[in-house]
């Protein structure tokens, strides 16, 4: 008896915390108004919501709010720690606006994007180094200029990117896709679980992985010299002008596109290599 009371409990703790969690829907007026906020100087952004946000780079950090005028008091911001964090204190539905602007400065290092929000650059993201990850749904479409630029796409997230960089790293992962133009002396990329990436542009040293039935189509990137593993159901097509150094297992395919010498380190299972005229 004693047991079935603390389940009951248990449960209703458990829903208790899961109606609690939930936001109160509100309805745009679809009467637009703006308002400009300062803020304190930050190096990362997070964005927690479905935001349409544009980034500007300025003198001084501020935030300047385009919406419905009866959301302007539902979105939450603060910086702690370095971090700007915006939130949507209600669940948003049938607005004719709601977007932000961010102005940041050349301190910025980080973007988080989460929750269906759409991160978008008016100008070229011009940073040392910078760092995007996108969760949930979230989308990025964006232009770099940086030392060092990494991306992070995770759970149905998109992006599509512009980038000239020094060094440039890219994670995909979990149903995510990418359309990219990189120009990047060394690119390096992994991409797992179902992941799709379109990539053009040119590299002297590329090192890719590819796992997870995801599907990789860079045939019009140019890689001078590049190091390659391809494993269980993944496909790619690559195009390589001087070497490959290739790892392949599963049922892995890879159409190989250019004259490059080919070394094999591991060729196992069911893999397949095709080469192919551009």
């Amino acid at each position: 008896m004693s047991k079935k009371i603390s389940f009951l409990f248990t449960l209703l703790f458990l829903t208790s915390i899961v109606v609690a969690q939930k936001k109160e829907k509100i309805k745009g007026s679809k009467i637009v108004t703006v308002s400009v906020k300062e803020t304190p100087s930050f190096e990362n952004i997070e964005i927690n919501d479905n935001f349409e946000v544009f980034l500007v780079k300025g003198e001084k950090s501020s935030i300047e709010i385009e919406a419905d005028d009866n959301l302007h008091d539902i979105i939450n911001y603060e910086v702690a720690g370095g971090t700007l964090r915006i939130t949507s204190l209600r669940d948003v539905s049938g607005a004719k606006k709601f977007a932000i602007r961010i102005n940041y400065t050349s301190e910025l290092k980080l973007i988080t994007a989460k929750n269906e929000s759409s991160i978008h650059a008016l100008a070229d993201l011009e940073l040392d180094n910078i760092t995007i990850k996108n969760y949930d749904n979230s989308r990025s479409f964006l232009n770099v200029k940086a030392n060092y630029f990494a991306l992070v796409l995770n759970d149905k997230s998109e992006a599509e990117i512009n980038v000239k960089a020094e060094n440039t790293s890219v994670e995909l992962s979990k149903n995510t896709e990418l359309k990219a133009l990189i120009n990047s002396p060394e690119l390096k990329l992994d991409m797992y679980q179902k992941s799709s990436a379109t990539i053009e542009g040119k590299s002297k040293n590329a090192k890719i992985r590819i796992d997870n039935n995801s599907v990789l189509i860079a045939k019009k990137l140019d890689i001078y010299n590049l190091e390659l593993t391809s494993e269980n159901y993944a496909k790619c097509e690559v195009y390589v002008s001087n070497k490959l150094i290739l790892m392949a297992s599963g049922k892995s395919e890879i159409d190989l596109f250019g004259d490059s010498k080919i070394q094999i380190d591991k060729f196992t299972n069911n893999a397949i290599l095709s080469k192919k005229d551009k």
